[in-house]
């Protein structure tokens, strides 16, 4: 589900909706998402904030619904500067630079995914390498080997 295409460590943008907007464009043009998954994906992120608070590291997952995914991805995008978003579950403001854009097909993986990205980064090695990868290469390897089993 990772490719290395749709990892990008350095993006330049000030707000999450100038996030949206970079990585739905991206997906849209290499045929991963439909033309409505930037409106599918802001509408989402406004009803049910997906913004996560560990004790190393916040990040996002956005998503969007199936309808709007061609082809399953995760696309990690990392902001140059922190992001203001809302927390999963009590809507709190969090900031942060880390983002997983989930591109499911079929919903019913999304718990199992969910929980698999959440054990990830409540592990505090896992975070420290994450957090220290700089170019998309190792990325990959690095989450691909995390994440091994997530069939695409």
């Amino acid at each position: 589900m990772f490719y290395q295409d749709l990892i990008d460590l350095n993006i330049a943008v000030d707000t999450e909706e100038q996030l949206f907007d970079l990585v739905g464009t991206r997906v849209i043009s290499q045929d991963f998402a439909n033309l409505g998954y930037i409106a599918n994906l802001e509408k989402r992120e406004l009803a049910y904030p997906t913004g996560l608070k560990f004790a190393d590291i916040a990040l996002a997952l956005p998503h969007v619904d199936p309808q709007y995914v061609k082809r399953p991805f995760i696309y990690l995008a990392r902001t140059i500067s922190s992001l203001k978003l809302k927390q999963m579950g009590d809507g709190s403001d969090i900031s942060a630079q880390n983002f997983l854009f989930l591109g499911l097909k079929n919903g019913e993986k999304q718990p199992e995914l969910l929980a698999k990205i959440i054990a990830a980064f409540q592990d505090q090695n896992f975070v420290e390498q994450f957090q220290k990868t700089k170019d998309s290469q190792n990325m990959l390897q690095l989450v691909e080997a995390k994440f091994r089993g997530l069939s695409k």
